[in-house]
């Protein structure tokens, strides 16, 4: 029998609204799951507070703000899809700022549509323009962004942690029934989940996600553990993870120790995101200016004289 396969790399796509346009959050839960719907997905579970709407995908995540909603799906979703369901309501002319993101695929081939195409298709309802962070033929990320002026607030940051290549060692860790008490707190991440509250998931036979909030701030991960591409990928918007940066992704990285990773920091300045990690070794870092955004992408991959994964990377 072939080795299962689930595609890990994320699409996604944050879209916010100008100032004083009606609450997206009021545009109901309906709405939200055939949105949702419109991506090949299905709404698992939801956990909100008086900020944000949390929903836990079946793959991945959707988070909706009064003025901001920010979507995370992968598999074989088809996130353009869902891009247009919210257009039904929400008027193009309304969006301040638009940005679609495609992590590069494991099997590109497999995927109902390329980045290409879906670049085209938002292009056809909104001006903008896309870039690449990577290498081509590599792990890359491929962002389509409107071009209209945006001035991002000055807590409006994102960082994502994109991981290829897991410790089968911790990937098992996302396999088989889930411990009991749940797995989001026992995975070493202390830093990045202090005062969340927790919403997650495990997918049989393997696989798992979390949601998490923290006042205005969402924390998400999804794991794809299948020895065949096997993927994580960690993205917060907390507001304070500048203070800190250097130590979350030290955190994040060392509960997977992936063979390689990408960090993309989305920052309202232009202080870069800067990142050293023992035993790994930056291989690119990229600035970029995006929708106002201040763009840092680095990417790393496993030193070969480090003698703790050296042997399992030359096999």
């Amino acid at each position: 029998m072939a080795p299962r396969f689930f595609e890990g790399p994320e699409k996604k796509v944050e879209l916010s609204v100008v100032d004083g346009h009606p609450s997206l959050r009021a545009l109901g839960a309906p709405f939200w799951r055939g949105v949702v719907a419109a991506a090949r997905a299905e709404v698992l579970s939801t956990i909100a507070n008086e900020h944000v709407d949390a929903h836990l995908l079946s793959e991945s995540s959707l988070f909706v703000y009064d003025g901001l909603v920010t979507m995370i799906t992968c598999g074989r979703t088809t996130l353009v899809d869902a891009v247009d369901a919210m257009l039904e309501r929400i008027d193009p002319a309304a969006i301040a700022a638009l940005v679609y993101e495609r992590k590069s695929e494991h099997l590109p081939q497999e995927q109902p549509s390329s980045f290409s195409d879906d670049a085209a298709r938002l292009r056809a309802r909104l001006p903008g323009r896309s870039v690449r962070f990577g290498v081509g033929h590599e792990h890359a990320v491929r962002v389509f962004h409107t071009t209209r002026e945006h001035r991002p607030a000055p807590t409006d940051r994102t960082l994502e942690i994109l991981m290829h290549g897991i410790d089968p060692a911790r990937a098992d860790r996302f396999r088989g029934p889930p411990p009991a008490g749940g797995l989001a707190h026992r995975l070493g991440l202390e830093r990045a989940l202090a005062g969340h509250v927790v919403d997650e998931h495990f997918f049989a036979p393997a696989g798992y996600s979390f949601n998490a909030l923290r006042g205005e701030a969402y924390t998400t991960l999804h794991v794809t553990p299948e020895r065949l591409g096997s993927y994580a990928g960690f993205e917060t918007n907390a507001p304070d993870l500048r203070e800190h940066l250097p130590e979350l992704v030290g955190e994040v990285v060392a509960a997977f120790a992936p063979d390689s990773f990408d960090v993309v920091g989305f920052e309202p300045g232009p202080a870069p995101v800067e990142v050293e990690l023992a035993g790994y070794v930056l291989r690119e870092h990229v600035r970029e200016t995006i929708s106002g955004y201040h763009v840092s992408f680095l990417r790393f991959s496993r030193d070969a004289r480090d003698p703790v994964r050296a042997s399992e990377i030359a096999r």
